[in-house]
């Protein structure tokens, strides 16, 4: 970033969230946080319908203000989600920072719940430790049974998916990751198209239609061949998808609502989404 850049985002910025940007002792981990929020509050303004500098019919970047959940999930304060329509939620790994952003007028602001996560995939990693810990039984079953590469691949697959479930509930890992699992029977192989300044230039791996199932021993469960209970909740509650960013980062949507949801991808480098406001 410039100074002009830096100053700009800083300029954006409260009082707190300029304080937690300070805190950071090291410089890059300081430009990181300052990019994260300078890209958030540049996004959000422009999926609210800003046009330019001139136009005063949206919220330009220093407008947005935040509120966080019980276990730190950030989301626009209540007016705000009311007029402008939009949830949001971000993730980050290495040098990617991705933002999802949902904007629906016809359902009441706070009544869809958004999760995404960026993995990046790691050979180094002994995965088979921690299916125990964090997997179901199904889950560890059908990962088990695929080759020695592809287990890794279901591995962070699955990954990523638990995450931006539960950030989607915004209960981190309060959330139990076995109480609740994904499968893959219904899924549908697709892609997504990755725009950058209007121009297409990516296709990228999509995966929807995941199965989403919540484990519950209760009277409400269904209990399947092998005895264990789970309620499946996908076809009508959540929309799950699942795409490839590049051979080695995943990302994973997952999204609460009762509403059906598509997903449209851009691209986009910080300088030319400052240059808007400048």
């Amino acid at each position: 970033m410039s100074p002009a850049q830096v100053q700009l985002i800083h300029s954006w910025l409260s009082t707190e969230e300029s304080a937690k940007v300070s805190r950071f002792t090291q410089a890059s981990a300081r430009d990181r946080g300052l990019m994260v929020r300078g890209y958030l509050r540049g996004i959000l303004s422009l999926c609210s319908g800003f046009e330019g500098i001139s136009c005063d019919r949206a919220l330009v970047p220093g407008d947005w203000r935040f509120q966080y959940g019980d276990k730190g999930k950030p989301s626009l304060v209540p007016e705000q989600r009311e007029k402008s329509g939009l949830e949001f939620n971000i993730s980050h790994s290495g040098d990617w920072l991705l933002i999802a952003v949902i904007k629906d007028s016809m359902t009441a602001p706070g009544h869809i719940e958004l999760g995404v996560d960026i993995e990046r995939y790691r050979a180094s990693t002994d995965i088979y430790p921690i299916l125990n810990h964090y997997f179901t039984q199904d889950e560890s079953d059908s990962l088990l049974a695929l080759d020695e590469e592809g287990q890794r691949d279901r591995f962070f697959d699955l990954w990523a998916l638990k995450e931006s479930y539960i950030k989607a509930k915004g209960l981190g890992l309060a959330l139990s990751l076995k109480t609740f699992s994904f499968g893959f029977t219904q899924v549908r192989e697709g892609s997504l198209a990755l725009y950058e300044d209007n121009t297409l230039i990516e296709s990228l791996s999509l995966l929807s239609h995941l199965d989403l199932y919540i484990h519950d021993e209760g009277s409400s469960a269904r209990q399947n061949e092998e005895g264990r209970t789970h309620l499946k909740i996908a076809d009508d509650e959540w929309s799950v998808f699942l795409g490839r960013l590049d051979s080695e980062y995943r990302f994973a949507v997952t999204v609460g609502s009762r509403a059906r949801y598509a997903l449209d991808a851009d691209k986009m480098e910080l300088a030319c989404l400052l240059a808007r406001y400048q």
